[in-house]
């Protein structure tokens, strides 16, 4: 069993970060952490399946819920977001790793939340050994393909072929520098659908989850 509460984080110019933190009952060591991406919610499938394993893996799991798809936040400057990203996810992690202390991280990014977590594996030395599952990384933007490289966390990148994003040289690349695995749905976009056919979208997922379930262990 888990206990379900919130997390009193302040990041950019000390506004609150919302979050979800999945509290085990039972002793853990394992911390998981999700990063969504600027309008996939940690909430939605792609995000919310795979935090389910974590938390039913024995993991105390932080859900960051920072949402610079608000109207307010549209309208920002790229170096300002990048700003607000990187004060938002030091503070989320420095708030889920204050509440126990973990031999194991895991975390899971999407899209913009991987960009997230290129910042953490190459700059905080917490995160050296930590297993990181990449959904959707925006390959296409050359420091996070640096980053990813750099930090040589054990990794599985999962990306459709009909994501733009996607570019099967720039994913070789990542796979083989952090030795990891990839999964690759052929027809999948960046919410990892298939367009117009749910029963495969849903098929698709399971896969996914497959894989990092094999993963894991």
């Amino acid at each position: 069993m888990q206990s379900i509460t919130s997390l009193d984080i302040k990041g950019y110019g000390d506004q609150p970060v919302p979050n979800t933190f999945f509290f085990q009952d039972q002793e853990t060591q394992h911390l998981a952490i999700v990063f969504p991406g600027f309008a996939y919610t940690a909430d939605m499938p792609v995000l919310y399946y795979p935090g389910r394993l974590l938390v039913q893996r024995g993991a105390d799991l932080l859900q960051v819920k920072y949402a610079y798809n608000q109207p307010a936040l549209r309208a920002i400057s790229g170096a300002e977001r990048a700003a607000r990203l990187g004060q938002d996810i030091t503070a989320a992690c420095e708030a889920g790793l204050a509440q126990r202390t973990y031999e194991q991280i895991t975390l899971v990014g999407k899209s913009i939340g991987t960009l997230a977590m290129g910042q953490l594996v190459t700059t905080d030395a917490r995160f050296r050994d930590a297993q990181c599952i990449w959904l959707t990384p925006l390959l296409t933007n050359g420091e996070l393909r640096v980053q990813t490289k750099q930090g040589k966390q054990r990794g599985l990148f999962v990306l459709g072929t009909d994501d733009r994003y996607y570019d099967p040289t720039h994913l070789a690349e990542v796979v083989e520098a952090t030795n990891g695995q990839s999964v690759v749905i052929e027809g999948a976009d960046h919410s990892l659908e298939m367009a117009g056919d749910v029963v495969q979208s849903l098929r698709a997922m399971g896969r996914v989850m497959r894989a990092m379930e094999a993963f894991l262990n």
